[in-house]
């Protein structure tokens, strides 16, 4: 491939992206949220969790905290930088679900992603997923931080009866100290980034993903992935941005 030819300085990829979320089939509200900034070349999606409304709050924090970021002088400032926000969020989510009088108990998950020309970072914390397509093949990127995901993790030869546990082991505000999941890796041209929440990862196989992330433009396969989500009952709210360096 001639991007395989060329060294990084020589590569500039132009970062395009869609971003689309619905409430779902079943649920009344919508507490997943979603930053699409592709001015700085991030991107992140936050399902939120709790009672009524504490969930919507959370998430919105997750993604108010990433409005006015500007990239670091690298990709380590970078990351630093998108951490100390999260922990931020954390320490104000996990104060009020402690505090001892009128205690509001609320979280997100998150997953994050941020570029520079070919460098880029994966940062997540509970079950939000980022996936890759590159060349027809899809790849996911985080593991789940599910007592089903790390069950399957640490004992891939021993079939437990926790494979359907999702419950949230790690998640904004879940704990006093956050610790986020870091993945790096090197972009190539024409690469698909998928950021979701579990809405669409419970309606649709990765095979379905796969096919319908390569599909169009990337806003033509994210209202695929909706579409399709919506078409198998989409029992819980669904997010989906989608990145394309071209």
């Amino acid at each position: 491939m001639l991007e395989d030819t060329l060294v990084e300085e020589d590569i500039h990829p132009e970062y395009v992206s869609a971003a689309i979320t619905h409430a779902g089939r079943v649920r009344n509200s919508n507490q997943d949220a979603f930053v699409d900034r592709p001015a700085v070349n991030l991107w992140a999606v936050a399902d939120g969790m709790g009672g009524h409304m504490e969930g919507d709050v959370a998430s919105r924090k997750v993604c108010e905290a990433l409005a006015n970021f500007k990239f670091g002088d690298t990709m380590d400032a970078t990351v630093t930088d998108i951490q100390r926000r999260m922990s931020h969020v954390n320490s104000v989510l996990y104060a009020a679900a402690v505090r001892p009088i009128n205690p509001v108990q609320s979280g997100s998950t998150v997953v994050a992603f941020v570029a520079k020309r070919t460098s880029c970072a994966i940062l997540w914390a509970g079950d939000s997923r980022a996936y890759r397509l590159r060349h027809g093949t899809l790849a996911q990127l985080t593991v789940d931080h599910t007592w089903a995901a790390q069950i399957a993790a640490r004992f891939a030869d021993i079939e437990t009866d926790l494979d359907e546990d999702h419950s949230i082991m790690r998640a904004v505000g879940g704990e006093d100290i956050l610790v986020l999941d870091v993945r790096r890796e090197r972009v190539r041209l024409g690469d698909r980034y998928l950021l979701c929440s579990d809405g669409l990862t419970r309606e649709l196989s990765s095979e379905q993903i796969a096919r319908l992330l390569g599909q169009g433009t990337v806003h033509e396969a994210a209202q695929a992935m909706l579409d399709a989500t919506l078409a198998a009952g989409a029992r819980d709210n669904v997010t989906i941005v989608v990145i394309e360096a071209g």
